[in-house]
């Protein structure tokens, strides 16, 4: 007798259905106290969050297009209704984020000419948005602060970057796939506005997703793909640039000082007890992974994008460092972070298809099953964490 994996799916999506409810419930009330500390002088609560609002409303610093939406919701209510909002908005995009990184999963799935069970995808895009570094205390006493994490509830323009990020790349696929043959002016139109978009909440995507395109056309060119296709695909990279510049212009300091300094290893040691240990650990489960498939890396597609992004990510941070009044913001990490976050997601897909797909040896079996292993802790330290920053403790605990 045969089992009826749909008849099990239903309870099993009533269940993720279920969590989204809860975990909106949950973001809404961190976000809100977040934000609420602007009006009640609490000191408890801390996170960038509060600081972007007030930049925006009080101070009139726009650096980002999230201070325009949190200057608009300002004009229209009363402060302390406006933080509301503020808060509905960002909960609405953390979870939000979970269902697009689903459908992102499911379109590389069928790109890959490969089916996974629907809740497996549930679990990457839950794991994906909720996972932090590999948490061990001897390595790094703090929980964020001194790792590198691809997920943070504390910095409202990652929260707003990392939505759109994950839509420009559902967006990106779509397009790329006919680009070849002929490009498709409404998607490459839709895909330019959107990683605009993107690079106005704040311009760390781009820095590691520019340089990958570049390679993916470079390599298609060398391959005979028609030049002007190419040269068409490379110009949606223009607007964004201006956009990068623009915050570049308006973020270089009260009195200019501000610039960028090739430092090795600076900003990654600039906090933390045990940097290179740290550094290891929030990126040891896609290691771990990696392993497997040191000599075949290559062949899957996404996968190889995935590493490249995370390469150019961990070169950014690793060699440069901001200087002047930025000098200790780490703002390279912001790149290096959203490059984990479709790491870790693709290094999920990856090893779920070793598992229950595709014929791997019984070594690379056991090696997704450590993988696997450090992956539940790597979740289990995301909710932790969040469970700390939910008590009012500091993102720097």
């Amino acid at each position: 007798m045969g089992i009826d994996w749909e008849q099990r799916k239903r309870p099993l999506k009533m269940m993720y259905i279920f969590f989204l409810m809860m975990y909106f419930v949950v973001l809404f009330m961190l976000y809100f106290n977040q934000t609420a500390v602007l009006y009640n002088g609490a000191n408890n609560f801390e996170s960038d969050t509060a600081v972007h609002i007030r930049m925006a409303v009080v101070d009139g610093y726009y650096h980002s297009l999230a201070a325009f939406v949190y200057l608009f919701f300002a004009k229209i209510v009363r402060f302390e209704a406006a933080l509301m909002l503020i808060a509905t908005l960002l909960a609405i995009l953390t979870v939000g984020a979970i269902p697009l990184t689903a459908k992102l999963v499911r379109d590389v799935l069928k790109r890959s000419g490969v089916e996974l069970y629907d809740p497996l995808i549930w679990v990457i895009a839950f794991a994906g948005n909720i996972l932090i570094a590999f948490y061990v205390k001897a390595a790094n006493r703090a929980h964020y602060i001194g790792y590198q994490s691809p997920n943070m509830w504390h910095n409202s323009t990652y929260t707003f970057m990392r939505f759109f990020a994950i839509l420009t790349m559902i967006v990106f696929l779509k397009l790329y796939d006919d680009y070849k043959d002929k490009v498709s002016v409404g998607k490459w139109l839709l895909f330019t506005l959107l990683l605009t978009v993107t690079t106005g909440f704040k311009a760390s995507f781009l820095t590691v997703f520019a340089p990958v395109l570049a390679i993916v056309l470079i390599r298609d060119l060398c391959r005979k793909t028609k030049f002007w296709n190419v040269f068409f695909m490379a110009l949606s990279v223009v607007p964004p640039m201006a956009v990068m510049v623009l915050q570049s212009i308006v973020l270089s300091g009260t009195d200019g000082s501000n610039g960028y300094a090739i430092k090795p290893f600076a900003a990654l040691s600039m906090r933390g007890d045990h940097p290179k240990a740290a550094l290891i650990l929030s990126v040891l489960f896609p290691v771990i992974l990696l392993l497997a498939h040191i000599k075949d890396f290559y062949k899957d597609k996404y996968y190889f994008w995935s590493l490249v992004m995370w390469a150019v990510g961990f070169v950014e941070v690793f060699f440069f460092i901001e200087t002047g009044e930025r000098a200790l913001d780490s703002n390279f990490m912001w790149g290096y972070s959203i490059s984990l976050f479709f790491l870790f997601v693709s290094s999920m897909i990856k090893m779920f298809k070793d598992l229950f797909v595709e014929k791997t040896s019984i070594v690379v079996k056991i090696i997704c099953c450590v993988a696997a292993a450090a992956l539940v802790w790597h979740v289990v330290s995301g909710i932790n964490y969040l469970t700390i920053l939910y008590s009012g403790v500091t993102y720097f605990a």
